[in-house]
């Protein structure tokens, strides 16, 4: 097997290793090698490159003081007015809708993804609703609200990553630009006779989410009472 210097070529342990050594199937074992080989190769790479460098979603800020939300996405800033953000749900995540700049300069959607169930693949709408309670009444009441027992207001049980998505050093600039846009220009939001923001499908206002939690507190309230 090993020559007169103690060495074997690599052609030569390949033949021992699947013809010699093995009962059946020597080729067989070689090919399912080499496709396996191919396929750590190519994916192993790209996973390792993402779990080293993917960043971890920077917060939504729901701002009662100015009614604005805004986050940031890989240094573009988000934001909304409170009185024309919208959700839109599906059975696999809920998408806080907000707008951007795109890198054309042009005004477009951005989306911030919410998994109450942490389920890539399903999150039911029994998941949202809680959510949605709890986002519409902080807008309208504060955190005092919905958070009275809390003594802080940030969870400490974040996502595992090796990085943050940092806050972009002109996020001011980027911040009053987008707002500024949106108070001067159309916000592409349909409007109804009343001039409030219309829902298509699964797809609604926070303001109509707002009527039906201020609608459940009262009602909460007159059976309290009763």
């Amino acid at each position: 097997m090993f020559d007169e210097n103690g060495k074997m070529s690599l052609s030569r342990y390949m033949h021992y290793h699947y013809y010699e050594t093995a009962d059946v199937g020597g080729t067989r074992r070689l090919k399912r090698d080499v496709i396996m080989s191919v396929f750590y190769m190519l994916t192993l790479p790209p996973l390792l490159y993402f779990l080293i460098f993917f960043k971890r979603q920077a917060p939504m800020v729901f701002d009662r003081n100015r009614q604005i939300v805004y986050h940031w996405y890989k240094g573009n800033v988000r934001a909304q007015h409170f009185k024309d953000l919208r959700i839109h749900e599906d059975s696999q995540m809920m998408r806080i809708q907000t707008r951007s700049f795109g890198k054309r300069g042009e005004m477009q959607w951005a989306n911030f993804m919410v998994q109450p169930r942490h389920n890539p693949y399903y999150n039911g709408k029994d998941a949202y609703e809680p959510v949605f309670a709890f986002i519409c009444q902080f807008m309208e009441y504060g955190r005092e609200h919905v958070m009275s027992q809390c003594k802080q207001w940030q969870s400490n049980d974040k996502p595992f990553a090796f990085f943050d998505d940092e806050k972009p050093k002109d996020f001011a600039q980027q911040l009053n630009a987008v707002l500024t846009h949106l108070s001067e220009n159309d916000t592409d939001i349909p409007l109804d006779k009343d001039n409030l923001p219309l829902s298509t499908g699964m797809d609604m206002s926070m303001s109509m989410r707002l009527s039906r939690a201020e609608s459940r507190e009262s009602n909460k309230d007159v059976d309290k009472s009763e």
